[in-house]
């Protein structure tokens, strides 16, 4: 065989790396209200590995997230999603994101079946039913603020992850559950603060399988299974409840006891 010739597993390494490539240079961010005058058109518009940027504003819409789809708000908190009190106000697809945005006034905020989903640093607050329901797989919910719904603030049913966690959200104020957990589930919940739910702080059927540690469980209607030992009851010491302010102050008890020596709850600054 002559040394200028290309062989097989040399061609199929080109042709990965310009599909790579090719994936790459089309991937591309999409903005609202600058290009679309909502975020629904630009979904239409989106394609996989796509972002759509959001900008302050409020946007009284019902939101499906295709598969591989990013959903971000530009500024934190500054960009709200009305789900105008029917149905659920984003529903996600397999490996899309949603952050930075407030979500309201749904029947329920977020509801997600697909795999490997995130849900971070969203205020999720006064939707009509639970904040997020999660099916089937369980989202990476990280840092949010999830408050004042009617119903739980997160409910799980039959949902399992080798790698996503309920970790480090400030769950609070909700008129059901904290969070409520049923089926054949099997997750990890660490680092949240979940107070002053009207009924369980954590309500698990009793398939379901958890990992439970480094969570403040404080002023819950009640908790059930008993509270671990590496789990805490603290008064976490909002700053404003009624101006919606769910940082924690200066002298609570919920500082630096995070797993991560970080803070308990949202690792949040507004």
């Amino acid at each position: 065989m002559s040394k200028n010739c290309i062989t097989f597993p040399q061609i199929l390494m080109i042709c990965l790396g310009l599909l790579i490539s090719g994936n790459m240079v089309s991937a591309k961010t999409l903005t609202v209200p600058d290009e679309f005058k909502s975020i629904t058109l630009a979904l239409v518009k989106a394609k996989k590995g796509d972002t759509v940027q959001v900008k302050e504003g409020t946007y009284k819409e019902q939101i499906k997230l295709s598969s591989g789809i990013s959903l971000v708000a530009v500024t934190l908190f500054r960009a709200t999603i009305n789900g105008l009190g029917m149905k659920n106000t984003i529903v996600m697809g397999n490996k899309s994101t949603i952050s930075g945005f407030r979500i309201i006034n749904g029947h329920i905020g977020v509801y997600s079946e697909g795999r490997d989903n995130v849900i971070s640093k969203c205020f999720i607050h006064d939707n009509k039913q639970t904040g997020i329901t999660c099916v089937g797989h369980l989202p990476k919910i990280e840092d949010n603020i999830i408050v004042n719904n009617k119903g739980s603030g997160i409910q799980g049913w039959d949902v399992r992850s080798t790698i996503a966690t309920i970790n480090h959200n400030t769950i609070a104020y909700n008129g059901n559950h904290g969070i409520a957990i049923g089926g054949k589930s099997d997750i990890v919940v660490e680092n949240n603060i979940i107070a002053f739910n009207v009924m369980y702080g954590l309500k698990v059927e009793p398939e379901v399988k958890i990992k439970l540690s480094y969570n403040d469980f404080f002023s819950n209607g009640d908790l059930f299974p008993a509270l671990p030992e590496d789990n805490f009851s603290f008064d976490p010491l909002f700053k404003g409840v009624t101006t919606l302010n769910f940082s924690i102050s200066e002298n609570s008890k919920c500082r630096n006891m995070a797993s991560d020596t970080d803070d308990l709850g949202a690792r949040i600054i507004y």
